[in-house]
Order: structure tokens, then sequence, then C-alpha cells
């Protein structure tokens, strides 16, 4: 069962699963993400959660981000 609920990154829970949707913020934002490997249609798992840094998995690899880059990454849930 796949849930369409949009929202960004930094909306989700700790374990959850989503597909990136779309990355927003101005180019250096949007560049600096496509740098990293988030890219739109890839599974993300937002592994940890602490205080404003976010551990999260895409495409295998493991990256801290802060809570605002977060917000510039829109998601659809899957778990």
């Amino acid at each position: 069962m796949t849930l369409s609920k949009a929202c960004t990154l930094a909306d989700c829970h700790a374990q959850q699963t989503c597909t990136i949707v779309s990355l927003s913020g101005d180019l250096d934002t949007k560049l600096h993400l496509v740098n990293l490997g988030f890219h739109t249609h890839s599974h993300i798992k937002l592994s940890l959660i602490h205080h404003h840094s976010l551990v999260v998995i895409v495409d295998g690899s493991r990256f801290a981000i802060d809570k605002k880059l977060a917000e510039h990454i829109n998601v659809s849930l899957l778990s």
C-alpha cells in the first residue's frame, strides 16, 4: 500500500521511507542537494533525528543534513 501524502522531509518521522517529489529553494540550494545525490524519484529513508539534524539514507549513501535544508526536499511518504 502506498501512501501519497506529500510533505517536506523535515515533516517526516524517524524510520519513514519516502520518494523525493521535488526540490525547492534557490538555484544554489537545489544544486547543492543534487550534488549530494538528492534526485527526483529517489527513495530516501529518514534514519535518525537529533535536535536540528537529520540522518538520511539516499540510494545507499548516508548523509547528515540540517532541518532547514530538509525543508527544501519535498517527498511523498511510502511508509
